[in-house]
């Protein structure tokens, strides 16, 4: 009993720990960020530009097929459509560039010894890069669409921004940890998010859910992202802000975080057998 009462004590000073360990690597993983960043985009001619083309791209298809030819809607639609994208897409490249983070990094894994969290970390930098980025484009899109655009109370995103990388990073460590004992699951999550997509209100919008009940209504509600894109468009788009949003979202935040980060640290020390 003694031996297990002193381990629960010890717990919250491992925690310390270890987050000390990764506020002291804090430049490594803005380092391997930016680094990761600059590679990628180094063959490319357009570079930082195919971060916001990607989902500007997909965005266009959607409004041409939901918005246009299907729907009838005009270009309000359209800022809808790309706040929406550009949001889902910084949680969707946490996720599965979490899951690449590991793999990609093995060499790296076997020659210098840090906390393994830092490279799920390390993605986060770099898809936060490409989402800021993103934020200018809408701007200039809600320009040209005739369209108000940072037209809420902008210190809801100092609330929603930290909110989702504190999200990301429990998706990230989430993908981290199950990659590398099951390589197939990096084939798997493009299909995961692409149904993620389609369930969270973005190439939809809130009024199809009028009349369909409070069942339905539940179950759309599960989702973050719901809570998440309310907060940002309340934000940038003068959308009402309902304060119930942000408080749903903080608790998947919080369960996202807890259960991805914790999973990763406690098979941190396997990492590097399975590889």
């Amino acid at each position: 009993m003694a031996t297990t009462a002193s381990r629960r004590r010890s717990v919250p000073k491992r925690i310390l720990s270890y987050t000390g360990e990764l506020w002291k690597r804090r430049e490594f993983a803005i380092y391997l960020g930016f680094g990761s960043f600059s590679a990628k985009n180094a063959t490319t001619a357009l570079g930082l530009v195919w971060w916001v083309l990607n989902p500007l791209l997909l965005g266009g298809v959607y409004f041409l097929i939901f918005g246009l030819i299907f729907g009838n809607r005009t270009s309000d639609f359209l800022v809808y459509l790309m706040a929406g994208m550009f949001v889902f897409q910084f949680s969707a490249q946490a996720l599965s560039g979490g899951a690449h983070s590991i793999i990609q990094n093995a060499k790296l894994l076997e020659n210098i010894r840090f906390p393994r969290l830092i490279l799920p970390i390390s993605k986060i930098v770099e898809s936060a890069i490409g989402f800021v980025a993103s934020l200018g484009v809408l701007v200039i899109i809600a320009l040209v669409a005739g369209e108000s655009v940072l037209n809420g109370p902008l210190w809801i995103l100092l609330i929603a921004f930290p909110m989702q990388v504190m999200f990301n990073v429990g998706l990230a460590a989430f993908g981290a940890r199950l990659a590398v004992p099951f390589r197939d699951i990096t084939n798997v999550i493009p299909y995961f998010t692409r149904i993620w997509l389609y369930l969270s209100p973005i190439i939809w919008t809130l009024d199809r859910l009028e009349g369909m009940g409070d069942t339905v209504l539940f179950f759309v509600e599960l989702n973050p992202m719901y809570h998440l894109l309310a907060l940002y468009r309340a934000g940038l788009l003068g959308y009402p802000l309902d304060w119930a949003n942000a408080g749903q979202f903080a608790v998947s935040m919080a369960i996202v975080f807890l259960l991805g980060v914790g999973m990763f640290v406690r098979y941190e020390k396997f990492i590097v057998r399975d590889l």
